[in-house]
C-alpha cells in the first residue's frame, strides 16, 4: 500500500512539473513573439505615447482605419476595437492602457445598443489568456468580470488546455516561427469585403434606452480620475436599420455622444447594416476625422 502511494505522489508530481513547464514555455513565446493577435499588439505598445486611441466593438475594428487618422493628424493612431465587445470589455482595455504605460491625447469609445448589453467580447478573453498573470485588472477580468474558476487562474496550464483551438499547439508554431498577421500593418483595423442586400435585413435597434450603465459611469469616472480624455461617439447604420432614433435617445443618457450613425447613406458601402465594408471605412474614417479634428 506504501509502495502505491508513493507511486501516485510520484506520478502526480511529475504532471504537476510537466504542466508548470508547459504553461512556462507557452507564456514565455507568447509574451516575446511579434504580435499576431490585437492584445499582443496592445502590449508590444508598452510605455509609449499613442496620440488617438479607439476602442469598441466590431463597428470599430471594422469600421475605422487609423492610418486615415495619422495622415489627418500627422499624429499615432491605434484600433483596439474587438469584436461584440461590451462596455465592461472596454472599461478592461481603458484600465490595461494604464497599466502598460500606454500614454494618449484621446481615448475614443464607440457606444450605441452596447449601452444596454451584457456579455462579453468573442475575441479579447482568449487573446488575453496567455497574459492572464501580467497583472491585476486581467487577473480582474477574467476572475470577476468572467466569472472565470479559480483554478483557470492559478493551475498551471489550464488556461490553454480550455482554448486549445484558439491558443494551443498550432498558434504556439505560428508564434515560433513568426508568422505574421495584418495587425501591424493595419494597427488593429480589420477591413471586411463586400456587398449584402440591406433592404431584406431585419436588423433592428432597441425601442428604448435603458435608465443607465454601470460600465459606461465606471469608464467615465475612470476617465475623469485619471485626467483622461474620452470621446464617445456612434458609428453609422445603414439607412434600412429599423428604430434609428434609438441614437436619438441615447444622446438624452449622453449628451456629449457625436452622432454619426447616419453618415453614410449608400447601400454599396455595407457589408450588412451594423457592419461598413472596407469602402465603406474608408469614407466613414474621413468624415470622422474631417469632424472631429477640423480644428
Amino acid at each position: 500500500m506504501r509502495k502505491f502511494v508513493i507511486q501516485i505522489i510520484g506520478i502526480l508530481s511529475i504532471s504537476l512539473i510537466l504542466l508548470l513547464v508547459f504553461d512556462f514555455t507557452y507564456t514565455t513565446i507568447y509574451e516575446n513573439a511579434n504580435p499576431r493577435t490585437k492584445f499582443q499588439y496592445l502590449r508590444s505598445l508598452k510605455n509609449t505615447k499613442v496620440n488617438y486611441v479607439f476602442l469598441g466593438s466590431s463597428r470599430v475594428e471594422n469600421g475605422i482605419d487609423p492610418i486615415i487618422i495619422e495622415k489627418h493628424t500627422h499624429k499615432k493612431a491605434v484600433n483596439l476595437g474587438y469584436q461584440a465587445s461590451k462596455l465592461g470589455d472596454i472599461f478592461s482595455v481603458l484600465q490595461l492602457l494604464k497599466t502598460y504605460g500606454i500614454t494618449s491625447d484621446t481615448i475614443f469609445v464607440q457606444i450605441d445598443y452596447s449601452f444596454q448589453t451584457t456579455g462579453h467580447s468573442i475575441n479579447l478573453p482568449y487573446e488575453m489568456t496567455p497574459f492572464i498573470r501580467d497583472n491585476k485588472v486581467t487577473k480582474k477580468y477574467f476572475l470577476e468580470y468572467l466569472g472565470k474558476n479559480p483554478s483557470f487562474y492559478y493551475f498551471p496550464f489550464i488556461r490553454f488546455c480550455e482554448n486549445e483551438t484558439k491558443i494551443g499547439l498550432r498558434e504556439i508554431f505560428a508564434n515560433l516561427i513568426g508568422k505574421k498577421t495584418k495587425i501591424l500593418e493595419k494597427k488593429g483595423f480589420s477591413p471586411l469585403q463586400g456587398v449584402e442586400d440591406q433592404k431584406n435585413s431585419h436588423r433592428s435597434l432597441p425601442n428604448s434606452t435603458i435608465r443607465s450603465n454601470l460600465y459606461y459611469e465606471k469608464i467615465k469616472k475612470y476617465g475623469d480620475a485619471n485626467n483622461i480624455k474620452i470621446v464617445f461617439f456612434c458609428a453609422p447604420f445603414c439607412r434600412h436599420t429599423k428604430n434609428l432614433d434609438y441614437v436619438r435617445k441615447l444622446k438624452t443618457k449622453i449628451p456629449d455622444l457625436y452622432d454619426f450613425s447616419t453618415v453614410v447613406q449608400q447601400d454599396s458601402m455595407f457589408v450588412n447594416c451594423f457592419h461598413l465594408n472596407e469602402s465603406g471605412a474608408t469614407e466613414f474614417t474621413e468624415v470622422f476625422a474631417k469632424k472631429i479634428f477640423k480644428k
